[in-house]
């Protein structure tokens, strides 16, 4: 019987040591991929590429999962919060050396209250201040859909995009307001009325 305590000793520390492996191994395969409108805002221009890749969590992707994906080049990362036809993505751009300078959504946010019509629209000219913008556009039509500093590190060129819809649902009525240091540098609008 003296001989059988060090040998339940033995199983005991086998058994305790699978059960850490495998409280490890279980850890990482509940660790899943998720991609959303939070992650999307937290990451901040001038992010090294590689710790966009890693806060994003890219490494647990994989192309066409249920559950969304990344991607990415040189150049880019896209990621998708799930695959199917019109699921909402970001895309970040990086500058040369690897510092992003550039994010765009789309679906990630939603209006708040979509009702912008032909005549706000109308009423924008190219020039305009943001302020000036949002005096005769419904601000809660919109949601911004891009923001990119392409003269990274500076912030000088600074580009916004604001996509503004006139209902919910999948291609409702729309406009595009882009603007370039502050000021309206071009509109866009699709079946408004």
């Amino acid at each position: 019987m003296a001989n059988a305590t060090p040998w339940r000793s033995v199983v005991a520390l086998i058994a305790a040591g699978a059960a850490v492996l495998g409280a490890t191994v279980s850890a990482h395969a509940d660790e899943q991929f998720s991609f959303t409108a939070e992650k999307y805002s937290q990451i901040p221009f001038g992010t090294a590429q590689a710790d966009v890749w890693e806060q994003l969590g890219g490494d647990l992707t994989k192309p066409g999962d249920g559950d969304g994906w990344c991607e990415r080049s040189s150049a880019s990362i896209l990621c998708f919060t799930e695959s199917a036809d019109y699921a909402p993505y970001g895309t970040f751009a990086f500058t040369a050396d690897g510092k992003l300078w550039g994010k765009n959504q789309q679906y990630l946010f939603n209006a708040k209250t979509p009702s912008i019509r032909l005549s706000h629209y109308n009423k924008v000219t190219v020039g305009m201040t943001e302020d000036q913008l949002w005096s005769v556009v419904p601000k809660d039509s919109c949601v911004l859909r891009q923001e990119a500093y392409p003269n990274w590190p500076a912030t000088s060129g600074k580009k916004l995009m604001f996509g503004c819809t006139a209902a919910t649902g999948l291609f409702p009525p729309n406009a595009s307001f882009y603007l370039t240091d502050g000021k309206v540098a071009e509109k866009y609008q699709a079946r408004l009325t």
